[in-house]
């Protein structure tokens, strides 16, 4: 029986100790603004409004080892794909027109909060009001490992 209970007490410190994926947002200090656990295939979406020709936007990544793979970006106008060179043929959707991306893995994904884009980023089903860290901010959305014991006990990590 003892040896069960030790058993089993080194299973949930070893699950522990291993490490979690987390999405993390932070400013150009390097400060942290928002933290999201992530698993492989998590879904993570980029929508805002495009400042050139103000058109709703989407840009849609799934997080696989620990990097962001775009798989494609979508409009309610076609030039906005077309202005970022995006080949075509293009897929209509609805009022969608969308670009099919393959090949662009981003381990750090920059961004900067524009006036009027109103940037949301929908990691999983948790959104974050990026637009919330003000007009001219620079963000990094990154992916970073640590051990689920650390978020367990609330900490921040690296």
């Amino acid at each position: 029986m003892r040896a069960v209970a030790l058993i089993g007490t080194g299973l949930v410190v070893a699950g522990l100790a291993w490490p979690s994926g987390i999405l993390v947002v932070s400013d150009e200090t390097g400060a942290v603004r928002w933290r999201v656990q992530v698993a492989e295939g998590t879904p993570v979406v980029l929508q805002y409004t495009n400042s050139i020709y103000l058109a709703p936007t989407w840009e849609r990544f799934v997080v696989r080892g620990g990097r962001l793979y775009l798989l494609d970006v979508s409009s309610t106008r076609e030039a906005v794909l077309e202005y970022h060179r995006f080949a075509g043929p293009y897929r209509r959707e609805g009022p969608r027109v969308t670009a099919p991306v393959s090949g662009l893995v981003l381990d750090l994904l920059p961004l900067r909060i524009g006036e009027g884009g109103r940037p949301l980023l929908q990691v999983g089903r948790t959104v974050l009001p990026l637009y919330e860290a003000g007009v001219g901010a620079g963000l990094r959305v990154a992916i970073r490992r640590e051990p689920r014991l650390l978020r367990w006990l609330g900490g921040r990590g690296p």
